[in-house]
């Protein structure tokens, strides 16, 4: 039964037809079916460039080059090094052919760039088996760049002071989680500190349980009415962290205290608001626990998760009382 056929583009480069007429046999078998030929780097280096006549530009972006590392005029390795050099190909995995086991060959291949590599003859299992990982590390390593693409013109819009319509939750109409995220990475980008307030609604799980999404809703509208009124510093931002949670982030704090006042007046308008839990353990009343936290530099990039790592051991330890730490 012939295996399932893969979108995959790959480029093969290889001075010997017989040799390159094997890789693209065991390729096809495995359901690689969409591949491009090179006998040389320059030709390589014309397919990248789309200078291949009567080829679409479309055509010629690789996920995978599998390079020969002996090649006349220009061997595989300074052809690796060159096509890290090019935006067009630097992040194109590629795996290298070798018939001789040379430390120190493979060795200069890894620096100029190559992933992994294949001895010769090809073994047609550990060849499929390196092609699949390194397209996986294709495809990661482009969702990983779109991600930071995303985020990097989010925080662009952020620091012109502008939520587009993704980044404001439609429930609490409070900025999403993510805006958290940006905040603290750019304040690590410009050595700068920040203080975070978590306010966790305590056994929300049991009160939508209770009454139902539609209610959770409500209350999660309430409470975020509720922060946006509380006082606090100017540079502060309120957001919906996830379930039954928000987050106060304040870029360029001197302490969390200021943060710790507004925490003490979100639970007291909270309190005054007498809203019916219905299916606490603990209160006739819905309540909300704090927690506080301060950082600077390189410790922001976890001080979230630390926060709600300790906001979740507290509230387990000391039954959910809602003190700031």
């Amino acid at each position: 039964m012939n295996a399932p056929t893969s979108p995959a583009r790959i480029l093969i480069v290889d001075d010997s037809e017989d040799s390159a007429d094997i890789t693209a046999m065991f390729l096809e078998e495995g359901g690689f079916d969409n591949l491009t030929f090179a006998r040389s780097a320059s030709e390589a280096f014309r397919h990248i460039h789309h200078e291949i006549e009567g080829v679409e530009k479309r055509d010629t972006d690789f996920d995978l080059i599998i390079m020969d590392i002996v090649m006349p005029e220009m061997d595989g390795i300074e052809a690796c090094a060159r096509l890290r050099l090019d935006e067009r190909s630097r992040q194109v995995p590629i795996l290298m052919l070798t018939g001789a086991r040379d430390v120190q060959a493979l060795n200069q291949a890894f620096v100029a760039g190559a992933n992994d590599f294949v001895g010769k003859p090809v073994n047609q299992i550990d060849l499929l088996a390196r092609v699949r990982t390194l397209l996986r590390l294709g495809r990661e390593l482009a969702r990983r760049r779109l991600r930071e693409a995303e985020l990097e013109a989010r925080n662009h819009n952020l620091q012109r002071g502008a939520l587009d319509a993704t980044l404001i939750d439609p429930v609490t109409r409070l900025a999403r989680d993510v805006v958290v995220e940006l905040t603290l990475r750019s304040c690590r980008e410009h050595d700068d500190s920040a203080a975070l307030a978590l306010v966790q609604v305590d056994e929300f799980d049991l009160f939508r349980e209770r009454h139902g999404a539609v209610a959770a809703d409500a209350l999660m509208q309430r409470i975020a009415e509720i922060i946006s009124e509380a006082p606090g510093p100017m540079a502060a931002m309120p957001c919906h962290y996830g379930d039954g949670a928000f987050m106060l982030v304040q870029p360029r704090a001197q302490s969390r205290e200021p943060l710790g006042i507004s925490c003490t007046a979100i639970r007291a308008a909270l309190t005054s608001a007498e809203i019916p839990h219905g299916n606490s353990m603990s209160g006739e009343f819905v309540t909300v626990s704090t927690l506080t936290a301060w950082g600077t530099g390189e410790e922001l990039g976890e001080i979230a998760a630390r926060l709600l790592s300790d906001s979740k051991r507290q509230r387990s330890k000391e039954g959910q009382n809602g003190r700031i730490q």
